[in-house]
């Protein structure tokens, strides 16, 4: 029997984020965090999961 193509899709064959990326990502979330109004203080408190999450919801934050 031979190997199909379904059963090498596997998720450990998909290429891992280079940290630079990653860095990049959050920086650019960070700003567009500054730019809907939250302080410096507050962003440097958040980490990437609630930076993420806060952005899912930008209407909270400018209200």
């Amino acid at each position: 029997m031979r190997i199909r193509r379904a059963m090498r899709k596997k998720p450990l064959r998909r290429p891992v984020k280079s940290p630079g990326a990653r860095r990049y990502r959050v920086a650019q979330q960070k700003k567009r965090l500054a730019e809907l109004g939250l302080s410096e203080e507050q962003i440097k408190k958040m980490n990437t999961k609630e930076i993420r999450a806060a952005l899912r919801c930008p209407k909270k934050i400018s209200a």
